[in-house]
């Protein structure tokens, strides 16, 4: 079953970006199937019948995996972290702080819908956020 070790992981299937598809263990192609959904792409075997490695591979008639639309990005993101851990040690002493006292003054979610909206949202809880900091740090200790 999923994640128990017995069927191939999506690791195992290679991706080759130019023309977006997935390569299966034994060399089979997996296409992109459609748009997007849910923020990732979905790639589907054409046909599994026949195959001697399906019984590890999928329980299904045939074999999906999806990809994250910035799986790229976020791959890149790992690999610099991994290369240089005290680049996350200055983005935690930075910004994690500012990012989750705004995130407790939101109470955690946006208010408007769509990237528009949110992006100004964000941009006056950033100003917000600011102003409080330093008013705070102008103040004479009590």
């Amino acid at each position: 079953g999923r994640g128990d070790g017995t069927l191939f992981e999506r690791n195992e299937f290679r991706y080759d970006a130019e023309p977006d598809q997935y390569i299966c263990p034994t060399g089979r192609s997996l296409p992109r199937k459609g748009g997007i959904s849910r923020n990732s792409y979905n790639y589907r075997s054409r046909d599994c019948s026949g195959c001697d490695l399906k019984p590890r591979c999928t329980q299904a008639e045939v074999r999906w995996v999806t990809r994250h639309k910035h799986e790229d990005a976020l791959k890149r993101m790992t690999a610099r972290v991994v290369a240089d851990p005290t680049l996350m040690r200055q983005r935690r002493c930075s910004v994690e702080h500012p990012f989750g006292t705004i995130k407790r003054m939101m109470a955690g979610r946006f208010l408007t819908r769509g990237l528009r909206g949110t992006q100004t949202e964000m941009a006056f809880s950033v100003l917000a956020y600011n102003m409080i900091r330093s008013v705070n740090l102008r103040m004479p200790p009590a």
